[in-house]
């Protein structure tokens, strides 16, 4: 299985220069996308915050959002059971470990745990500090 940040996950749905390079790492290897709760909030905020800024209007953010749950539903990505107390717990313990030395955020220590707790082959981020603190925690990381 496969763990996409919430960022790449943007890109397969909202053209950017990393989309096309994206969808030919994803398509070189058939392996399941994980999509968590935390995938569906975010990537649903991320899409208001783009009507917010005037990135995209309103019919294009629910036509989006349209197309990932029909996504989520036929399969291209799967909802693995995740027990959420522990990636809480994991990602405390990274942040103690991690955040003074590399300033991730809360969300980025939340994808890291969530991935390891899936025990993912591979962790595709655009993150910079994300991608380091996921590799200092033993993930296989792609970076876009």
């Amino acid at each position: 299985m496969r763990y996409l940040d919430t960022s790449s996950l943007v890109a397969l749905y909202f053209p950017e220069a990393k989309t096309d390079p994206l969808i030919r790492h994803l398509q070189r290897r058939k392996s399941p996308l994980a999509f968590t709760w935390l995938h569906e909030i975010e990537f649903t905020n991320g899409l208001q915050l783009k009507v917010f800024r005037n990135e995209a209007d309103e019919a294009a953010v629910n036509a989006t959002l349209n197309t990932l749950r029909s996504d989520v539903e036929s399969g291209v990505f799967q909802r693995p059971p995740i027990s959420w107390p522990g990636v809480f717990e994991r990602a405390t313990v990274i942040s103690l470990a991690q955040s003074r030395t590399h300033g991730t955020r809360t969300l980025d220590l939340l994808h890291v745990a969530a991935a390891i707790a899936l025990g993912v082959d591979e962790f595709i981020t655009g993150d910079d500090r994300q991608a380091k603190v996921a590799a200092l925690e033993g993930l296989n990381v792609v970076k876009m």
